[in-house]
């Protein structure tokens, strides 16, 4: 297969393996984008984004590729947060149940490209990091913003075609593929003209304000607080998730 086989290949696959978690009350049809491991973006992320993060090729030897895709959420999923004393049920069924998937899916994808000869590292989805020191070796967000799948908000959330209410996955192949043109999307309120500042706000503990002073670990001791009010008053056990900065977003769900 040449590239663009490729391309249309892994669309089909991740397309498929979304509508096959049956679930279209919570998730929408993925969007999907390609980045080459040589494009700026990606050679200066430890620039970037931290002497922490990996390169595409320490994650695979020899990488020319990664493969990015969003899954955007429903607006019953988007609104829930921010409609919730917690993190919302309906959020944090989504969160858990889209993070599980997220292996099946990436593994379709390198058995495939596997299959055609080639070589794919797949990522961890999520919380690949110290909860002492959260700061994950790798970036799904980084990787959709470089294919274009979005681009970065006020508080480094990720806004997209369809919303800033979306979970974000990839994985690094050698295969040759042509990269995704750039976002050409809805953009942030908040860095466009400074007339929105809706998510710094609906942080209960203030974390996004002071982002570069600590913030994210009352970002991640919240997520935590919620996990165990959830247990104790609903005998529920969901994620350790807010999103309430998400789901306060405007521009959170766009159909």
């Amino acid at each position: 297969m040449d590239g663009t086989e490729l391309r249309q290949k892994i669309e089909e696959i991740i397309k498929t393996k979304v509508k096959e978690i049956g679930r279209p009350d919570l998730f929408r049809e993925p969007m999907i984008g390609f980045a080459s491991c040589d494009m700026p973006e990606l050679v200066n992320v430890k620039e970037t984004v931290g002497t922490w993060h990996d390169l595409p090729e320490d994650q695979l030897p020899g990488a020319r590729t990664v493969i990015a895709y969003c899954v955007p959420s429903t607006k019953a999923v988007a609104i829930d947060p921010a409609d919730s004393k917690f993190s919302g049920l309906v959020w944090s069924e989504a969160y858990v149940l889209i993070n599980k998937s997220f292996e099946t899916i990436s593994n379709a994808v390198a058995d495939f490209l596997r299959f055609q000869g080639y070589e794919a590292s797949t990522v961890k989805a999520t919380n690949d990091y110290d909860t002492s020191d959260p700061k994950s070796s790798w970036s799904h967000r980084t990787m959709a913003c470089a294919a274009g799948l979005g681009t970065f908000g006020l508080n480094r959330i990720l806004i997209t075609r369809k919303g800033s209410a979306v979970r974000y996955c990839s994985l690094i192949t050698n295969a040759v593929i042509e990269p995704t043109g750039p976002y050409d999307g809805p953009k942030c309120l908040g860095l466009e003209g400074g007339s929105c500042d809706i998510c710094l706000r609906a942080c209960p503990v203030n974390a996004l304000t002071r982002w570069f002073d600590g913030g994210k670990f009352d970002c991640q001791d919240l997520q935590e607080v919620y996990h165990e009010r959830m247990l104790d008053e609903l005998s529920v056990d969901t994620a350790g998730t807010c999103g309430k900065c998400i789901s306060s977003c405007p521009l959170a769900y766009i159909d």
